[in-house]
């Protein structure tokens, strides 16, 4: 009986854990509308360009999009339109500031780490679609300026902190993911003269910050 129990045990634990993942990766249908934006920007800049990887850019800016949706709104968390109509009944305020402005006041944690972890994606994948950001200057003023338009953002949220050691992490998360970039860079991507070599259009230094805005768009109305 102890051995069917302590299976039992270890099956609700494994459901456990698959429907929490399964929960962290699934985003709201209505970012749907954010793979249509994103393919009549592809289709625009295909048609600007037509020597540009067409199969490349498409993923990146697919996995760049998704991986946004579900730190936005799973993870993260920002303002919604539902959450502001149910606070509306509720009668209470819009803004809820929780704010830390003391680095490592409560040490060193798990979420410490995790936060790091969640902004080396950004690091990584800016530079892979557009040059502009194989400078680190650059990545680094997109992870800036995504760090603290969460934080912004979070004022107008119940239960969550703008905490200044989370734009530390993010930042330095940010570091790792591009230096994570240029340490792939160098070992694969240099050897093709065709990549290299390639001049890319102006406006594709935009384009993260543009799949940034909608992805917050739409997290609002999710």
């Amino acid at each position: 009986m102890n051995s069917v129990s302590s299976n039992q045990s270890n099956i609700s634990i494994q459901q456990g854990l698959f429907d929490a993942i399964k929960d962290l990766l699934v985003v709201n249908p209505i970012f749907l509308l954010g793979i249509i934006v994103i393919c009549i920007m592809l289709i625009i800049i295909f048609k600007k360009n037509k020597t540009i990887s067409k199969i490349r850019i498409s993923i990146l800016f697919l996995v760049f999009y998704y991986y946004l949706c579900v730190m936005l709104t799973n993870i993260v968390g920002i303002p919604t339109l539902s959450e502001y109509i149910r606070l509306s009944r509720l009668g209470e305020a819009f803004f809820n500031p929780n704010i830390n402005l003391i680095p490592f006041s409560d040490g060193f944690s798990l979420s410490f780490i995790l936060n790091i972890f969640l902004f080396v994606p950004l690091g990584f994948l800016c530079p892979l679609i557009s040059k502009s950001y194989q400078s680190i200057k650059n990545t680094l003023l997109i992870g800036c300026g995504l760090s603290f338009t969460i934080e912004t953002v979070q004022l107008f949220t119940l239960y969550r902190a703008t905490d200044i050691n989370d734009l530390i992490t993010n930042i330095v998360g940010t570091l790792i993911g591009y230096f994570c970039f240029r340490f792939i860079h160098k070992l694969v991507i240099t050897k093709s003269h065709s990549i290299s070599d390639y001049k890319e259009p102006y406006y594709m230094r935009y384009m993260p910050i543009v799949i940034i805005v909608t992805t917050f768009i739409l997290g609002f109305f999710s």
